[in-house]
């Protein structure tokens, strides 16, 4: 199983320390590579200076040193090592190549001109670097005391070393503090990154908990954060409005449940009484002879509620085929030939365009809107069927009838709900709250919209079909 958290740390761990250790390689090469330039540079400034003190004589060379201002040539302190050679030979050495077995540096052949650097055994023992140079005495020009010109002299070598061992242990110190900084920052990074991580996700945590702790059947129940994370912000909103809707679904459910219980005791009962009254008294005739056509009529009402209720569950968030080419003036007319139209008034739009969708569907959202229209309306008021078609090229189907009594926003909410009635009390045998359910879900069924609104004590239900 993939983890968020794991799959972060990880990441952030090893992207953050690669950074961090190319820095830091880069900072140890660069530091290493400056003092091992600084230490090459001191030998071949030293060396420099010695040349210096070598002049050209009458006789031959003199060489002006001294190792009173010197005294690491001497073999006072850290000893410090020159010779230089003629053709003849050592033209002069250091006194401190005396102090032990080995007295001669080792000799280098070069070309004039040409400089060398490389690693030595000092004649102490210690570990050291040479600097190796062919050179040519330097004279002046008479026409300025800065200006130095070669000479035909002779050339002479220089060698000069020094211990290495002190510059040596500061890179290998480098090197270690380099590791040991390497060990530590990952160290470190991979803590941070842990603590920053989980200190991130710590509001998603608290979601998860109080997302456990939540029920659809607690009235008011609902998610807050008490410090809004803008990431989660929309996930909560979300989530509010999934528990909202499903609460709502579940409060339509427990309603439905116990409108059903309703519908269907109330002729159980009445079926239980008649069978119980018809046993007790076996030789009331009248009593026997009302008993049957009153069973078969509860019985066909019971059959009725059955049926709807199936019909309203089998098309629940299904869709229907729309295969039929329709004429919705003609489906609506056809649809009310078997019924009174005195109560209706058509207006019909000639220019109705034909469409495609399913004919079942049509006829029983008509039937439904029309048979709810009479039902609760007056009886000698009149209702409107009409068709229109909108400026987005919809085709409307409008039913428009007289309220008997006035309807709240809150009703209008419940219209389309199943089992659904104004009437409290179910004081109707012929209606089950049923007719306007089947109506909403069958236009569903066909991707229309059946809608619902009030004005001046008429309600009007307009079913919006696409044309194209």
């Amino acid at each position: 199983m993939k983890s968020i958290r794991s799959k972060l740390v990880v990441t952030l761990s090893v992207t953050i320390t690669g950074f961090v250790l190319c820095i830091l390689l880069a900072t140890d090469i660069a530091v290493d590579s400056w003092i091992d330039n600084e230490f090459d540079r001191s030998l071949q400034s030293k060396a420099g200076m010695l040349m210096t003190l070598v002049h050209k004589t009458d006789e031959g060379f003199s060489f002006s040193f001294s190792s009173e201002f010197m005294p690491e040539f001497a073999g006072e302190i850290e000893p410090e090592y020159f010779q230089m050679w003629s053709k003849e030979g050592t033209f002069t050495r250091s006194k401190s190549l005396d102090l032990f077995e080995v007295k001669n540096l080792p000799f280098e052949d070069l070309e004039i001109g040409e400089s060398k650097i490389r690693p030595l055994q000092l004649p102490d023992g210690r570990d050291g670097r040479v600097f190796y140079s062919r050179f040519i005495l330097q004279g002046k020009d008479n026409t300025s005391e800065d200006t130095y010109k070669k000479t035909n002299d002779e050339p002479l070598t220089l060698a000069y070393a020094a211990s290495s061992e002190e510059v040596d242990f500061v890179l290998w110190l480098i090197d270690v503090i380099f590791i040991v900084t390497t060990i530590t920052v990952i160290v470190f990074i991979r803590l941070f990154v842990r603590k920053a991580i989980d200190t991130s996700l710590a509001p998603l945590i608290k979601l998860n908990q109080d997302i456990s702790q939540l029920s659809i059947t607690s009235e008011g129940s609902q998610i807050f954060i008490q410090e809004p994370v803008k990431e989660l912000l929309p996930i909560v909103e979300s989530l509010n409005a999934f528990i909202k809707e499903n609460r709502q679904l579940y409060l339509r459910e427990k309603r439905l449940t116990s409108d059903i219980a309703h519908e269907i005791k109330t002729p159980i009962a009445e079926l239980i009484n008649m069978a119980e009254v018809a046993i007790r008294f076996p030789n009331e005739k009248e009593l026997n002879d009302d008993f049957k056509p009153e069973a078969l009529k509860i019985s066909l009402r019971l059959k009725s509620i059955v049926s709807n209720l199936l019909l309203l569950h089998k098309y629940s968030n299904g869709k229907l085929i729309k295969q039929d080419a329709c004429d919705l003036n003609q489906v609506i007319t056809r649809v009310l030939e078997n019924t009174d139209l005195s109560r209706v008034n058509l207006e019909l739009n000639e220019n109705a365009p034909a469409i495609i969708s399913n004919l079942f569907a049509l006829e029983s959202i008509i039937s439904n809107l029309v048979n709810n229209a009479k039902q609760y309306s007056p009886l000698n008021s009149k209702i409107l069927v009409s068709t229109m078609i909108s400026k987005e090229k919809l085709l409307f189907l409008s039913v428009t009838n007289s309220l008997i009594e006035p309807l709240s926003d809150n009703d209008i909410d419940q219209l389309f709900d199943p089992l659904w009635q104004k009437d409290t009390s179910r004081t109707s045998n012929d209606n089950f709250g049923l007719g306007l359910s089947i109506a909403k879900t069958l236009s569903k069924a066909i991707d229309a919209q059946l809608s619902a609104e009030v004005s001046d004590r008429k309600i009007t239900f307009s079913l919006a079909l696409n044309t194209d």
